[in-house]
């Protein structure tokens, strides 16, 4: 497949500093995301994708998932400055992606004994809303439960929108608590 017919869209979020590039191609094979705070953590796990994107001034944060990547600019930074150069970027990366992902395949999650069943229950839930998180250029992760308290943390683009609280606690909150009333009672966002 040659880059010419690869198709990249930049995609507005709610949050007016993250743009959601969507590929016609998969970027990355697997369910889980990729975050990337500073150029440092993408250099870490050796991933190009990231690097290249924050060799562009502005860039503060890369969220890749399977077809499309968030980035997150500082609030000087004009998209039109920036949004061909990111497209190109995605394009001409795709095959380092593949390579990348298969020398980099994520493990599955470790549970603790008996809290398999609480976890698929949870992430049962999550999985309604996840869709609409990831139309907005990010998605939701599960981090834990302690005292019918769920931890989860927003990424790419909900993790850093100014609205990610309301969402957390009028979304999120009210559906695991309506849904999980014998296992949850609230939800703390972690950062």
């Amino acid at each position: 497949m040659s880059i010419t017919d690869v198709t990249v869209r930049a995609e507005y979020t709610p949050n007016p500093n993250s743009l959601k590039f969507i590929c016609s191609e998969s970027i990355y094979p697997y369910s889980n995301s990729l975050s990337y705070l500073n150029v440092d953590e993408a250099k870490s796990i050796d991933n190009k994708l990231a690097q290249r994107l924050f060799g562009i001034e502005g860039i503060r944060k890369v969220f890749v998932m399977k077809n499309f990547v968030t980035i997150d600019k500082e609030e000087h930074v004009n998209w039109k400055d920036i949004h061909l150069d990111i497209k190109d970027i995605i394009k001409s990366s795709l095959d380092d992606m593949a390579a990348w992902s298969q020398n980099n395949k994520p493990e599955e999650p470790e549970f603790k004994e008996g809290d398999t069943d609480v976890r698929s229950r949870i992430e049962s839930v999550l999985n309604k809303i996840r869709p609409a998180l990831v139309a907005d250029g990010g998605n939701i992760e599960f981090v834990d439960l302690v005292d019918k308290d769920a931890r989860l943390r927003m990424v790419g683009a909900c993790g850093t929108c100014p609205s990610s609280m309301m969402t957390m606690k009028m979304g999120v909150e009210r559906a695991l608590v309506s849904e999980l009333p014998d296992l949850i009672d609230t939800v703390t966002q972690v950062f």
